[in-house]
């Protein structure tokens, strides 16, 4: 039996054209440190039972950048230094009713509203960022803020059932939060307003959703646009396949 040099290269680059496609719109994520603020006391969940962990802003490579400023808004999911996972990003400008639903908490945790809950996490989020690690004398009617305080308050917003074990200062920062946004078209016009990435793992089941700054721009997915190109990239490898299978059979029968 003889194959042709031709289409045999059409199999292998269709093949490896369809292993790429999983990863379109995707982004690496390395978590490569923390800044050593951690909680007070034991967090508990009744997703993974009881923690101490860090909070704050923690550092990772993101699509080779190194030292990017990341925090994590989920509690339920564990990571560790050196880590690596893939994510898509999404930025909170772009942020509608199509895309919302991508994101880790995307069907709204404890009965909010998907927009509500993430316009209360990204103030907590934008605070940290401009803490850089730091105390706020004041925010949100509450003295002495520290990174601790709202990534705890973070937490008990994304987790079902909330968090125990979280400080008096993350729990004022809750319900404060709660006060801000008294409708979805509230709470996407203050998303729309602001530029942060949310890097929600791929597939989404862990290991955490990271908040990024908004200055650099990384992959993201491109809708019915994206689609469009999967449809017609496998069109194009079962194509190519079948004119090679066509050409085998060929081959076999003049052999």
């Amino acid at each position: 039996m003889k194959v042709r040099l031709g289409g045999l290269a059409a199999i292998i680059g269709c093949a490896a054209l369809c292993l790429a496609l999983p990863a379109l719109g995707q982004n690496s994520i390395t978590l490569t440190g923390v800044n050593g603020s951690y909680s007070a006391g034991d967090l508990c969940s009744t997703g993974i039972g009881c923690q101490q962990v860090y909070t704050g802003q923690y550092y990772s490579t993101v699509d080779g950048t190194a030292n990017t400023p990341t925090i994590c808004d989920d509690f339920n999911h564990n990571v560790t230094i050196g880590e690596t996972w893939n994510a898509t990003a999404i930025n909170t400008s772009s942020l509608n009713g199509s895309n919302i639903g991508q994101l880790e908490f995307g069907a709204g945790t404890n009965g909010l509203n998907p927009f509500v809950e993430y316009a209360q996490v990204a103030t907590l989020v934008s605070e940290i960022f401009t803490l850089n690690n730091g105390t706020a004398a004041h925010f949100g009617g509450v003295s002495n803020v520290t990174g601790t305080d709202l990534s705890e308050a973070i937490w008990d917003i994304t987790t079902k059932g909330g968090i125990s074990g979280i400080s008096t200062n993350a729990a004022a920062l809750v319900k404060w939060v709660e006060t801000l946004y008294g409708s979805s078209s509230a709470a996407q016009a203050y998303l729309n307003g602001l530029s942060l990435w949310i890097l929600t793992p791929a597939p989404n089941n862990g290991p955490q959703e990271f908040w990024a700054p908004g200055g650099p721009s990384y992959n993201v997915p491109e809708g019915g646009s994206a689609l469009l190109y999967l449809l017609l990239a496998g069109a194009s490898c079962f194509g190519a396949m079948f004119f090679s299978s066509r050409n085998q059979l060929r081959n076999r029968e003049t052999a």
